[in-house]
């Protein structure tokens, strides 16, 4: 009888850790995505600025070496009856704000 109560109570604990540690994970994904949301709230106010509103519009997020996210961003041009051209660019966060760079083919 006492080893069939240390095998339950055994079962319950690792039920137990499994939920808390399940918990943990899904604050941890919650986190990072809410900080990778902000960024790219900031990128895109910075490309309404700069570009003007929902003109410029994000192609692809890109990881470089040092962990950064940058985001290349096609800006696309209409000329009458013509297919659009479009330029550009290479939008990343850093310490004082945003930069963009221009992408040359």
């Amino acid at each position: 009888m006492f080893k069939l109560l240390i095998f339950v109570l055994i079962a319950i604990t690792l039920i137990l850790l499994s939920l808390f540690i399940d918990g943990l994970m899904g604050l941890y994904k919650k986190e990072k995505e809410k900080a990778k949301n902000t960024v790219r709230e900031g990128i895109i106010g910075y490309m309404d600025q700069t570009f003007g509103f929902e003109m410029a519009r994000v192609f692809k997020s890109i990881h470089d070496a040092e962990g950064n996210v940058r985001y290349l961003v096609y800006l696309p041009q209409y000329a009458w009856f013509k297919s659009p051209n479009y330029q550009w660019y290479e939008v990343y966060a850093t310490h004082n704000g945003y930069q963009h760079n221009k992408v040359e083919r």
